[in-house]
């Protein structure tokens, strides 16, 4: 018999779910959803969803009767696997899964969700972590009777968000690959490699302007900065001279992890205080410099 999987697109209707820069998680977890529907069911999958319209689950108006009507779907239906997908808010960076303690059973299931996902906005932190009883306690985990699984693909409020916008026809793929995996059945397509997604994020020319306008909020920072945390703002902003196709001017070479991480971070609290997606290109960048920094 073919497994049933229950698909939760997170929010919904009355609930827009985490929001940036005009974009909406529930849009975003709907898209995904539906895509990964249809593929999973052309490999001989049984899927039903909790929602397949910009409703909430049952029409419901509020928290409780929401999240109670998804497991009651996913109970009634007998589910052999429930996946809710979101978007995570917050100013981080990465995608992470959270399920039943280590995931029990579906633990490799877990981990090849996370780590293709991954492909697009890296990953945040520990790739599994315990959203059960013991841990989070989220409930469309705690209140499903299956093996139950919450994936974050990235954050909303972060520079995160232009990736997941330029692939979000990417998902879905990624998302089955690791189902078709886990359950032996023959991927319709390639694989990409682990270490590249399947469409790259193109980085463009960056604007001249924006790139100016960040040039000067990065050396605001340097002058008040300490002598390691200057040279990842050195580094940054070099980042920034080159894809606006700028001449470096002092190279201090390679910062430290710890300060790369900082500036990172830095740069994460920069980039939602604007709507010039110019500018926050530029923010994106140099963050992405900070995290190659780190390895």
């Amino acid at each position: 018999m073919s497994k049933l999987i229950c698909l939760d697109p997170g929010h919904g209707g009355y609930d827009p779910g985490a929001t940036a820069n005009g974009a909406q998680e529930k849009d975003i977890t709907l898209h995904i959803a539906l895509q990964l529907r249809d593929m999973l069911r052309q490999t001989g999958f049984r899927v039903v969803m909790t929602r397949e319209t910009d409703l909430a689950p049952g029409n419901t108006s509020s928290v409780n009767p929401d999240l109670n009507e998804r497991c009651r779907i996913a109970n009634n239906a007998h589910a052999d696997v429930f996946l809710s997908i979101h978007v995570n808010a917050g100013g981080g960076h990465g995608a992470e899964m959270y399920a039943n303690g280590d995931g029990g059973p579906i633990a490799p299931l877990a981990k090849g969700i996370v780590q293709n996902v991954s492909q697009i906005c890296g990953v945040h932190g520990q790739a599994v972590r315990d959203g059960g009883s013991n841990g989070t306690g989220f409930r469309v985990i705690v209140g499903t009777q299956m093996d139950a699984m919450l994936v974050e693909v990235g954050f909303i409020d972060s520079d995160d968000l232009p990736k997941i916008q330029a692939n979000l026809d990417e998902f879905a793929p990624l998302i089955a690959r690791a189902f078709w995996d886990f359950y032996g059945i023959a991927n319709p397509s390639p694989s990409p490699s682990p270490s590249t997604p399947s469409t790259p994020v193109t980085k463009p020319k960056l604007d001249s302007t924006a790139a100016n306008a960040a040039l000067v909020h990065l050396a605001t920072f340097y002058n008040q900065a300490r002598p390691a945390d200057q040279v990842a703002l050195n580094r940054a902003a070099n980042a920034v001279r080159i894809a606006a196709g700028q001449p470096i001017q002092d190279d201090y070479g390679k910062p430290t992890p710890e300060a790369a991480r900082r500036v990172e971070v830095l740069l994460h609290s920069m980039w939602p205080l604007t709507d010039d997606a110019k500018l926050q290109a530029c923010y994106t960048a140099a963050a992405e410099q900070m995290r190659a920094d780190q390895k």
